[in-house]
């Protein structure tokens, strides 16, 4: 009987344990005195992924989890791909901090991000589980400095009929990613 009590008590745990693993590594860079507003892009991010279109998928999803900090004025995709028009296809597989900038300067914006999706799929298995992987900068383009970095790698598992999506995680990876540049940009802020 007691035997029956441990496994119940454990199936309990495994059920209720969240539904996903990751790794996130995160770097800062000593923050420059804050303005009250910045203009920032998006860039296409580089797809490193057999999946058609996801750079494109993670940047709008990116997009807007970026939209909740305050501050940021971030540049229309629509005013993005008309600047970039003919070059977004060839600039997404080369992307490096000298194209970032040169793309920054050219849109008139003061910090631009930019990086690549390194996994953005469902792991063979017996359960399918969906994987993400992204890799994101924040360039000051005056400066050429990186301000920001962050890797992150999420996969999704589920037990009995589980219904994660892969697009589900690379959302999730988007507002952990951009829950943590906030937190550590403002406990890097100068206390007054």
């Amino acid at each position: 009987m007691r035997h029956i009590g441990f496994f119940i008590a454990a199936l309990i745990m495994i059920l209720t344990a969240g539904c996903s693993s990751g790794y996130h590594v995160q770097y800062l860079a000593p923050q420059p005195e804050r303005k009250a507003s910045v203009s920032a892009a998006v860039l296409p991010l580089v797809n490193l992924t057999t999946y058609p279109h996801a750079g494109r998928i993670v940047g709008d999803l990116l997009s807007t989890e970026l939209h909740r900090i305050p501050g940021l004025r971030f540049t229309e995709r629509t005013a993005l791909q008309e600047t970039l028009r003919g070059n977004e296809e060839d600039m997404a597989r080369t992307m490096d901090r000298a194209v970032a900038v040169t793309t920054g300067r050219t849109l008139g914006v003061e910090r631009v991000f930019y990086g690549s999706v390194t996994e953005y799929r469902y792991k063979r298995g017996l359960d399918q589980n969906p994987a993400v992987g992204i890799n994101l900068r924040l360039l000051d383009v005056t400066t050429g400095k990186e301000l920001w970095s962050a890797s992150m790698t999420k996969t999704g598992t589920c037990f009995w009929e589980c219904s994660t999506a892969v697009n589900q995680v690379a959302q999730e990876v988007c507002h952990d990613m951009v829950s943590g540049m906030i937190t550590a940009m403002n406990s890097n802020r100068p206390r007054q």
